[in-house]
């Protein structure tokens, strides 16, 4: 089966190169640390920047050529070697902007880690990472994935405790309890997915029970879990908003702008599970023909869904879709809502990752309710990734590059930066119209998709008289209303930083602001230039790189994928869907900035200093179920109490009886024997155990001196790190 396999495949060096470059980098700025700092700092530009290039050709040899792998086959899990590198269109899509952000970050690492403690142990962990985040996508195997996503998790803790501040203690330490308890949920789908599939690769067996069976809640609970921690989906978000102002902005650039979508990539592996296979809209002998789309406004296409929707296991994976689609609205909106009301700019950006990534799932579970017709969900999700880590990503690089020159990122505390810092409000504000989803900007774009995608679930609901019909429209108004509250709360972080008059008391500290250096605003700079060329040339996007991609999947109808690439977006019908939200945004704004905008006294609540009760709060109710978790083993104190008292009795009493015995007979028995039999016995005892031994010590003298390197090495890296 292995050789067969291969055949299809095309071998590569690329894949090793992706993964080796970073990890010699790191070892490179180890080596070279604070005494040769600037050879340091170019040794990572360098080393991201060729990585970079290996992603971009790696991309391009994917998309020709076909999957490509690089196997050692040491090994094997089921029927498949695990450990091995084998990168298809998705993975390569996902690697590609990985490093693209990578790269941006650090330049922008170059001159903003000048004012930071132990900077060489920040370059060493911030390229480990990449190589470990990379790694993730560059394989075809849940158990290789997860090892992958393991180390990049523990390894970014690095980074987000990098200020050993009390806040980034506390940030890291809830980073790393939801890091583990992820994990564990991941790994525990994953063996319940071998045991359903037979295999622990992202593609079943046409005949494994996973397919064919029953829905497996268990497992797919336990795997959308797991990587839903990463991906910030609510309710296991709580980790995001501490951990990504604790950070230094670079890395939660990175947090922000490619880890997050390590979780959603897992889950969408999860989901594409049920895709792979042919039969999975074939299996009726139908032919699925969706003519229309709703977003055209017609239905005809639609009403063939019902009898895709007639197998057991499409109706299962459309319950999946819809179940997504319900976290993903409730990710999207609690983001929004908690983000309107922050001060602080980065915590302010980490809510909105939050509900951005809403956005991502919502795309996701649009797939799995349409099933075989889900091309235009797929496409939508995988183009708000790459638009999300470009925009998200330069938020938080021109966020650094607020603090290095303001030192301040209460953004009622600033104002009129933009006569300051006028590069980095240019690039601020291209992203801000991108995240905003303004018509020419790259969240234009991929909201117009994802709503198309929705209208197209409603459609199909709606033509099979599905009950969930009216849950789909009331996701479609969430959307709608989400992204209204998203341009309000950029519009008000874009006014209070950068163009409101600084208040008298904060004045005097903002008219010695500068402009950041060169090689922050060059990281800025890529990113922002990403987000206008994915939001002027969209065609060229959805035909090269977005559609591709989304043909892989076998199991997605191909006309409907032809469809979702020559989608027009520049169209009246599409542009008048951002009047609503845009409506409702400058509202809210107006609402709550009106005493700035017009020079008045503030009368009634301020709804962006609003704060919300302690009991909405998730943390709120973790720490009530962990108290409550501790409190359970002494609920039965009082009954326990007595048998308590007699265990404790007894074991004093026989303790007693046992030194009794020892001190009046068995030491007089072992005194009066001479001391030449006892020092006999010691002797032969010896020899019988030394021969016994010797030859077992030499049969796993190769182990032993295995752990014994291990603990060494160990011990060197901590060493390592302490010094770093």
């Amino acid at each position: 089966m292995e050789v067969e396999k291969t055949t299809e495949l095309v071998f590569s060096i690329l894949p090793t190169l992706a993964l080796g470059l970073p990890i010699l980098g790191a070892a490179a700025a180890a080596f070279a640390g604070e005494r040769r700092a600037r050879l340091r700092n170019w040794l990572v530009v360098a080393s991201s920047g060729l990585t970079l290039l290996v992603a971009i050709l790696m991309l391009a040899r994917v998309f020709s050529s076909g999957t490509v792998y690089f196997n050692l086959d040491i090994m094997r899990i089921g029927d498949r070697f695990v450990g091995n590198l084998e990168v298809d269109a998705l993975g390569a899509f996902f690697a590609f902007f990985a490093a693209v952000v990578w790269f941006a970050a650090s330049l922008h690492a170059f001159k903003y880690m000048d004012h930071e403690q132990k900077r060489t142990r920040f370059f060493f962990f911030m390229l480990l990472t990449e190589a470990a985040t990379l790694g993730v996508f560059m394989v075809q195997d849940f158990f290789t994935l997860y090892l992958f996503f393991e180390a990049m998790g523990l390894m970014a803790y690095v980074l987000v405790v990098h200020s050993e501040t009390a806040k980034a203690r506390a940030a890291a330490t809830k980073y790393i309890v939801m890091t583990i308890i992820g994990g564990l949920s991941l790994l525990a789908g994953i063996f319940l997915y071998l045991g359903y599939s037979g295999t622990i690769g992202f593609v079943p067996p046409v005949e494994s029970v996973w397919l064919t069976g029953s829905f497996k809640v268990v497992a797919l609970v336990c795997l959308i879990a797991g990587f839903g921690v990463k991906a910030g989906m609510v309710p296991l978000h709580v980790w995001l908003p501490d951990a990504h102002p604790a950070a230094p902005s670079p890395a939660s650039a990175l947090l922000s702008g490619v880890m997050i979508k390590v979780g959603a990539y897992g889950i969408l592996r999860t989901v594409l599970t049920f895709f792979q296979q042919p039969p999975l809209h074939e299996a009726e002998g139908h032919v699925v023909e969706t003519a229309s789309h709703a977003a055209e406004g017609a239905a005809h296409g639609a009403a063939q869904g019902v009898a895709h929707g007639a197998s057991s296991l499409a109706t299962n994976v459309q319950t999946l879709g819809l179940i997504i689609i319900g976290f993903a609205v409730l990710t999207m909106f609690v983001g929004m809502i908690l983000a309107l009301v922050q001060r602080d700019i980065k915590r302010t950006l980490a809510y909105s990752s939050v509900s951005q990534m809403g956005y991502i799932l919502f795309g996701v579970g649009c797939l799995g309710f349409l099933g075989a017709e889900g091309g235009m969900g797929m496409g939508g999700s995988l183009y708000h990734i790459m638009n999300h880590a470009f925009f998200k990503g330069c938020f938080f690089l021109a966020a650094g590059a607020i603090v290095f020159c303001a030192h301040e990122l209460d953004m009622f505390k600033l104002g009129g930066l933009w006569r300051r810092m006028p590069i980095t409000t240019i690039f601020w504000s291209i992203s801000a119209l991108g995240i905003m989803g303004i018509v020419f900007f790259n969240g234009f774009v991929s909201k117009t998709l994802l709503h198309h995608a929705i209208l197209e679930s409603h459609v199909l609901a709606e033509s099979g008289h599905l009950a969930s019909a009216g849950w789909i429209k009331a996701a479609e108004i969430i959307f709608i209303i989400t992204s209204g509250g998203t341009i309000a709360y950029i519009t008000k972080m874009t006014y209070y930083t950068f163009f409101r008059r600084p208040r008298e008391e904060d004045a005097g500290h903002i008219e010695h602001v500068k402009e950041a250096p060169l090689w922050m605003l060059a990281g800025m700079g890529i990113l922002a230039a990403g987000v206008l060329f994915n939001g002027l040339f969209p065609g060229l996007l959805l035909g090269k790189l977005i559609a591709p991609t989304v043909e892989t999947v076998h199991g997605l109808d191909p006309e409907l994928v032809e469809h979702m690439a020559n989608t027009h977006i520049f169209i009246w019908a599409n542009i008048k869907e951002i009047m609503v939200p845009l409506a409702i945004g400058i509202s809210i704004f107006i609402l709550g900035a009106w005493p700035d905008l017009f020079g008045l006294k503030r009368r009634g609540p301020d709804i962006f200093a609003m704060r919300l009760p302690r009991w909405l709060g998730v943390d709120y109710w973790y720490v009530r179920v962990a108290r409550a978790s501790l409190a359970l083993p002494f609920m039965g104190h009082r009954a326990y109490e007595p048998v308590k008292d007699q265990v404790v009795k007894g074991m004093k009493a026989g303790a007693g009886g046992t030194v009794q015995l020892v001190r009046d007979v068995i030491y007089p028995s072992l005194t009066s024997k001479p001391l030449g039999w006892v020092r006999e016995n010691s002797l032969q005892l010896y020899g019988d155990a030394r021969s016994r031994l010797m030859p077992r010590l030499r049969e796993y003298q190769g182990d032993i001196a295995v752990g014994a390197l291990v603990i060494a090495v160990s011990l060197t890296m901590f060493l390592i790190m302490k010094l770093l």
